[in-house]
């Protein structure tokens, strides 16, 4: 499915784009942050391969592309509402 493909390399970029931030946490974040950066970028590539795997019999790839995609935003937003909540808490740098 072509959603998978366009999905999962739009969060596998913004995987890489969200490692710049590293430099803004304080030290006790970055191992977090980057380990949550590696789940994005894996599960984005797995949601590429959902994609180009996909053939209309197998409904067990779009169910799983679907699964992909929500744990992604799910994740990813939860992840993202931290690192703003912890960076108003340390003065807004």
């Amino acid at each position: 499915m072509l959603v998978f493909i366009i999905v999962g390399a739009v969060f596998f970029i913004l995987s890489f784009v969200f490692g710049r931030y590293r430099k803004k946490l304080r030290k006790e974040h970055i191992k977090a942050w980057n380990k949550a950066l590696k789940y994005m970028r894996y599960t984005s590539l797995a949601l590429i391969i959902a994609g180009l795997l996909y053939v209309p019999e197998v409904q067990i790839l779009k169910f799983g592309g679907w699964l992909f995609i929500f744990s992604l935003i799910l994740y990813s937003s939860s992840l993202y509402l931290i690192f703003i909540k912890n960076r108003e808490k340390s003065g807004g740098n």
